[in-house]
């Protein structure tokens, strides 16, 4: 039996499976604000939504795999030559810290060999941020529940779908993810959040298309020698790909077959497969993976990664240096005791050897003694450079307090830029955001300054400068854009 939860901005889903077969499912609402942008704002809260659920499916809360739509993310391929099993992960973490935009300490890290040639292997390297995955944490102990595993939706959706080659779609009504498989692996993973307020359905399906219309041409200029094929199926799932008018407009803007996604389970004919993709795709983490899809030459290579933080081996208790030193005092007392009495007990032709030893153990004790007094100073440094690092410490709460999380405003600029753009370097202050990057086009660097109008009270663009490279019919765009917080 598997039992997969999902957590959204508006609603949680529940799925229970037995091999196979779908077997119980449920949703409900979740009050606005309780969860936003993928963090948890209210664990107590939705916990005992979480709980509510369970108790009214009837499922038990055993070995619960748990996804969260939204979670930032950033991931990589990287190759490493071969190496001993027991030097990988020192090396992924240099390698990653090196490639990935968040600081490492900031990140739980996650990896999957996926394959490789000669004397080299590629790994598929996950980081999401810590404060993300805690919250979720705390949130399933409030509902009762141990936490066991927790996965990225757009792998889940991945594998749900198994195909080697697709564009996966999933149309909820708080986010729209765009998964991009290309010869088996998740190449490009992208969320967007949809416009609220007066915008309607076909706004946010152009808003859609224009971006999948423009992560295929960023897939394809980056791998020339082998584009897209126009038969790569665009499969849909979610809530609203049930509107018959989300997947008409969609076929209408975009040259590829149009399906959707069905995951390789069994359910019953009133079972609303589209809503509860992910969960299928979750539950199938424990199943053996099936063949390719018919008409699909290219092996789906399933990234089954465990996102929540490994258990850590708890660190050896420090001894005091001068507890040390007292100990070893004392045993030297109790050895030169009885070795004095014992000495005492020759004849008198020992005394004067027994002088010159008892001469060489004082001068060794003086010297225990002055050990003992740096011993001392060292522990008092000691002490003075703790309560220093603690009113650092303490500082650096007041800044964090008084300017903003650098961690989550770095999330929200770093979570809105188009996949057809990149950064050369962020600068964050304690009023303002200076980003500077590449894009394709001016049009992208603008739609990215628009996007952060959204999240922050003032977004001006400092600079866009266009160059035409040598490269026939290709331009690039650097920009900068200037954000106060």
């Amino acid at each position: 039996m598997s039992v997969t939860l999902n957590i959204g901005d508006t609603s949680i889903r529940l799925l229970s499976t037995k091999g196979r077969q779908v077997k119980k499912w449920g949703s409900a609402p979740l009050a606005p604000g309780l969860v936003r942008d993928g963090l948890i704002l209210q664990p107590k809260a939705v916990g005992e939504a979480i709980n509510a659920l369970f108790k009214s499916t009837k499922v038990r809360r055993r070995q619960v795999i748990t996804s969260l739509s939204g979670l930032s993310f950033t991931f990589r391929i990287i190759t490493l030559p071969q190496m001993k099993p027991d030097l990988l992960e020192e090396a992924l973490h240099r390698a990653a810290r090196k490639e990935m935009p968040l600081p490492l300490e900031e990140l739980y890290l996650s990896w999957q060999a996926i394959g490789g040639k000669d004397d080299e292997l590629d790994f598929f390297v996950l980081g999401v941020p810590r404060n993300l995955i805690d919250a979720v944490v705390q949130t399933l102990a409030e509902a009762g529940i141990k936490p066991y595993l927790m996965e990225l939706k757009p792998l889940a959706l991945a594998r749900a779908a198994n195909r080697g080659d697709a564009l996966i779609v999933s149309l909820e009504p708080d986010y729209f993810d765009i998964i991009l498989v290309a010869n088996g692996i998740p190449t490009i993973m992208h969320t967007m959040t949809p416009r609220g307020g007066g915008a309607t359905l076909e706004d946010n399906i152009q808003r859609l298309t224009n971006e999948l219309s423009r992560t295929v041409k960023f897939y394809n200029n980056s791998h020339q020698e082998n584009p897209l094929s126009p038969t790569t199926p665009l499969l849909l799932s979610g809530e609203l790909s049930s509107d018959a008018t989300a997947s008409q407009l969609i076929q209408a803007e975009m040259g590829y077959p149009v399906e959707p996604l069905i995951p390789p389970l069994k359910f019953p004919p009133d079972f609303p497969a589209n809503a509860y993709a992910t969960n299928m795709g979750l539950a199938l983490k424990k199943i053996p993976q099936k063949a390719v899809a018919k008409g699909d030459a290219t092996r789906f290579y399933d990234i089954n990664l465990n996102i929540l933080p490994a258990k850590r081996k708890a660190r050896a208790r420090r001894v005091p240096v001068r507890r040390v030193l007292l100990s070893l005092g004392l045993i030297l007392s109790i050895g030169l005791l009885y070795y004095t009495y014992q000495l005492n007990s020759q004849a008198d032709v020992e005394t004067m050897r027994l002088q010159a030893e008892m001469s060489t153990v004082s001068r060794e004790l003086r010297q225990a003694r002055l050990a003992i007094n740096e011993a001392k100073q060292i522990e008092d440094t000691i002490n003075q450079i703790e309560a220093d690092v603690e009113t650092l410490k303490q500082g650096h709460l007041y800044i964090l307090g008084k300017g903003g999380n650098f961690a989550s405003n770095l999330i929200l600029v770093t979570n809105i830029l188009p996949s057809e753009a990149y950064f050369t370097s962020i600068n964050i202050d304690t009023d303002q955001i200076t980003v500077e990057g590449e894009a394709d086009s001016a049009f992208t660097a603008i739609n990215y300054a628009r996007e952060a109008q959204r999240r922050f009270p003032e977004v001006r663009i400092a600079a866009i400068d266009e160059s035409e490279s040598t490269e026939a019919e290709s331009t690039g765009v650097s920009f900068k854009i200037v954000i106060a917080k």
